[in-house]
């Protein structure tokens, strides 16, 4: 056999050029000094949201500079022959040769150390000193060594996530990267290159000193915030970085996508809206009600909806900061903190409006809402989304490629609905993907709806990351709930706490009015004798027989299920209906709308539901039986009751609905302990509010609300839960360690020589010896792991599976249907997952991680079906 030079075939055009990408589809080149100028250009105006264009641009500009190496182009046009050898007129000899030397692996050469050395040594020795008086001591600032330590890691970061300051395994990571061996970071032939292109022309000692000065400003800043704890200004930094990376890593997919795809580039552009066109709808719209009114009888709760709204209306000329929006449910919210939003965005020139909901299963429902206010409806209905996107979850394959990375939310648009699950994996999670979006977080305005439902592990995460958005990014929070947890006042006072917000609605009697005047229900306590199935069934079956309109809210998909089993045997198939997490979204959407149907028709309905039904879900009942839970889950099952305050007697005039609180003789919270903390709690309030320790309150009155919270700050579970413990595979804390301290001071850590509040006092820069790779290893936004499987819910669930597995992963067509089968998705537990893995029910979409199940796995009324006699009959929905 010949000796080959088969690169020489395919390379000649190759030489004196460096390359970053190919494409795909016809071979172009993206030279590396393009790619890296507009990956520059692109960070540059993401981190000027946050005070660092210059910071921003540097990372940008130095990302892929370990990409002039030889030893880098060598890799990426032995890629190009790899792919493309069938194309090059080779004989059989040289294909072979080909195939024998495989393609080169992803990432076998290092090419993001580079960047970061070069920074490494441009900023590091930079910065201030000052000479102490009565010492005649020459003290340094060290503003430049973590400016360097902040860009380092950013570089070094960007195709693995960010790496630790110092490792949980004792490991000091990021001195061990600073002096990786030339050998394997091509440092020097990659810098001298760079040179050779100008890469560095505008790089001068005046750009440098802007870009420390521009630093300065905003660490001098987070270190003077009186409101911070140490350890927060430690969490800050920490937050900082996180921004920057997030500004770098969506700067260089988006360039990269650009050239991958420049047909489909434009959808990566975005310009901030002209709020005052969405105002100008809101304002119509909100003159249509008052029209109406004037025309109607009068309403007390429409009355106080109205004044809710023009409460918003004057709220949003308010100073940036933390705003609370406690109102009782069936109060308005949406539209409320909607007019709230848009008139705040436009009076601060801000970027977007995100809104942060607790389930899936609304979002779809709030979206729309503000969906046919603000934009033009089209053929059949669909709108031209132009102002709203949602994003309903992560299903996504475990492998990204160039289409998945296009198609990918980034929330890059107006107004964007999405879960408090991908804030905080944006916030905290680890690798890039959720991360590249973390910094459209900044200069918006974020509403939290239904925030009691955040997870409580995330607490002090969630408050210090929030503190820093409205403190240090220029954004705003407005957290909306009828049930408002005491965020602003947490047990361990060194972690910090919520800065002080500003409540929408005016003082504390301002509030008691409002929930006094929206009273709508009254609460019974059936707590006093426990009862098993069999009394349980034949208690809602009274209810339902003298309501004809009955909620059943349990703790756990278990007894949602026993009991609509045992309920079907007396109760007619098309008046019982079951909602869980065991039906995909469109499933319970569908289920929802012939609610609706037969409520507003006044046909008998009883609905046997787990809590997902209490968080936002616009249905009313005349009778609600809700399972013994905490007082913000009895808050949230009596806004589904007489809702609108629409009941009447035979005279037509305003009726309570009625509420009753009942315990289960036995139900297993074991893997649900803050139900189960909650469910304590609220026995002894039951118990004292049964003696009238309450006075003549309400049970659902704001003070007993905050009472309920601040019992359950102060439960064992409920210190323990707060900073994220770390647990192990069974979800046993491990000693005392937290993800909250990885992320912060990290003073647990035998390498962290954490001073830096004497390092503030002495007038020096701190500096970061966060775990941050270890945390987002770690940190899930829902405490146990769950898989994404797609369902073949009806025929469009059927079509889509089929598609999956009949659409190359190449196509960008693929990523399309990913998206939408999202709403044809269910979580299920690993436990489950094993279970159904058992019984052959699950099947991958070749090696993509995508799952899908297996039809007769999934039944019309229960969902997911474990015993694998699901009856998939829909004609019974009208469908």
């Amino acid at each position: 056999m010949k000796n080959l030079n088969i690169q020489n075939k395919q390379a000649d055009s190759l030489e004196q050029k460096f390359i970053a990408h190919v494409r795909q589809s016809d071979g172009a080149e993206q030279l590396l000094y393009d790619h890296l100028t507009g990956t520059a250009e692109i960070s540059r105006a993401l981190a000027l949201k946050i005070g660092l264009p210059l910071s921003g641009e540097l990372i940008g500009l130095v990302h892929d500079l370990g990409k002039y190496s030889a030893a880098f182009q060598e890799y990426i046009k032995e890629c190009v022959i790899h792919d493309n050898y069938k194309e090059l007129g080779l004989d059989e000899d040289e294909e072979a040769e080909i195939l024998r030397r495989g393609k080169p692996t992803k990432g076998s050469v290092d090419h993001s150390t580079a960047g970061a050395i070069y920074l490494k040594e441009q900023f590091e020795k930079l910065g201030s000193s000052y000479l102490k008086a009565h010492k005649q001591q020459k003290i340094r600032r060290y503003e430049g060594q973590l400016l360097a330590d902040m860009m380092f890691i950013c570089v070094a970061s960007h195709h693995s996530g960010l790496v630790n300051v110092v490792g949980q395994n004792a490991q000091p990571y990021l001195l061990n990267r600073k002096n990786k061996p030339e050998e394997k970071t091509h440092y020097t032939q990659a810098l001298e290159r760079a040179k050779q292109e100008q890469l560095f022309a505008q790089l001068d000692d005046s750009f440098k000193k802007d870009t420390l000065k521009e630093f300065q400003g905003i660490v001098k800043k987070i270190m003077a915030d009186s409101r911070a704890t140490d350890k927060q200004k430690d969490f800050y930094l920490g937050f900082l970085t996180r921004l920057l990376f997030s500004c770098l890593i969506d700067a260089d997919r988006s360039n990269s996508i650009a050239f991958e795809h420049p047909n489909q580039a434009h959808l990566l552009d975005y310009k901030r809206p002209n709020w005052q066109i969405a105002i100008d709808k809101i304002e119509t719209l909100y003159q249509g009600f008052a029209d109406k009114a004037e025309h109607s009888p009068p309403n007390p709760i429409n009355e106080q909806r109205n004044h809710i709204a023009q409460t918003c209306l004057h709220a949003a000329q308010s100073d940036q900061g933390i705003f609370t929006l406690t109102v009782p449910t069936g109060g308005g919210k949406t539209l409320a903190s909607l007019r709230f939003a848009v008139q705040h965005a436009k009076r601060h020139n801000l970027d977007r409006i995100i809104y942060i909901i607790p389930f899936t299963s609304i979002i779809e429902q709030n979206a729309a809402e503000v969906r046919k206010i603000l934009e033009e409806e089209g053929p059949k209905g669909v709108f031209d989304g132009q102002w709203v996107l949602e994003q309903h979850s992560n299903l996504e394959p475990d492998v990204q490629t160039w289409q998945s990375k296009l198609i990918m939310d980034n929330w890059n648009a107006p107004i964007v609905f999405t879960t408090m699950v991908q804030f905080l994996e944006s916030c905290f999670g680890g690798g890039t993907k959720g991360v590249r979006r973390l910094h459209q977080l900044s200069r918006a305005v974020l509403i939290f709806d239904e925030i009691q439902t955040l997870p409580m592990n995330c607490y002090y995460l969630f408050c210090s990351a929030l503190n820093f958005l409205t403190t240090h990014a220029n954004s705003s929070a407005v957290l909306c709930t009828a049930t408002q947890p005491v965020l602003d006042n947490l047990p361990i006072a060194h972690n910090g706490s919520l800065n002080s917000a500003t409540e929408i609605i005016g003082e504390r009697t301002q509030l008691h009015t409002l929930f006094d005047t929206l009273q709508r229900v009254d609460i019974h306590d059936h707590t006093k004798n426990p009862q098993d199935l069999d009394g349980l069934t034949n208690y809602v079956n009274h209810n339902f027989a003298q309501f004809s309109s009955t909620l059943v809210i349990v703790n756990t998909k278990t007894w949602a299920s026993q009991l609509y089993q045992k309920l079907s045997d007396t109760v007619p198939e098309n008046e019982l209906y079951h909602l869980s997490t065991s039906q995909c979204a469109r499933h319970r959407k569908d289920l929802l709308d012939q609610i609706r149907n037969r409520l507003k028709q006044g046909l008998p309905t009883l609905v046997i539901s787990t809590q997902l039904i209490e968080a936002g879900v616009d249905v009313s009942f005349r009778s609600v039986v809700r399972f013994l839970a905490g007082l913000d889950s009895i808050a949230q099952a009596a806004g589904r009751c007489n809702r609108h305050g629409e009941m009447r007697d035979d005279q037509d005039k305003p009726v309570k609905g009625q509420v009753f609180i009942v315990r289960p003789e036995s139900e297993n919270l074991s893997k649900l302990p803050t139900i189960a903390q909650g469910k304590a709690i609220m026995s002894n309030i039951l118990s004292q509010w049964a003696h009238n320790a309450y006075g003549d309150v309400h049970l659902l009155h704001p003070d007993i609300m905050q009472q309920f919270f601040h019992h359950y700050y102060q439960t064992e579970h409920g210190i323990k839960e707060m900073a994220y413990p770390i647990k192990d595979s069974k979800g046993k804390s491990v000693g005392t360690e937290t993800l909250y301290n990885w992320l912060s001071s990290n003073n647990t850590n035998p390498l962290t020589n954490n001073n830096n509040a004497q390092r503030h006092q002495a007038e020096q820069f701190p500096q970061l010896w966060q775990s941050f790779m270890d945390a987002g290893r770690t940190f899930k936004a829902i405490d146990a792991p769950t898989k994404a499987i797609i369902v073949p819910y009806l025929e469009e669930g059927r079509h889509l599976i089929s598609a999956l597995y009949n659409t190359s992963v190449s196509d960008s067509h693929f990523y399309q249907l990913v998206h939408d089968a999202q709403q044809y998705s269910i979580n299920v537990f690993p436990f489950m997952l094993d279970k159904l893995m058992d019984e052959n029910a699950i099947h991958q979409v070749r090696d993509t991680g995508i799952l899908t199940l297996s039809e007769t796995f999934y039944d019309a009324q229960m969902g997911l079906n474990i015993a694998g006699d699901g009856k998939l009959d829909f004609m019974d929905f009208g469908m």
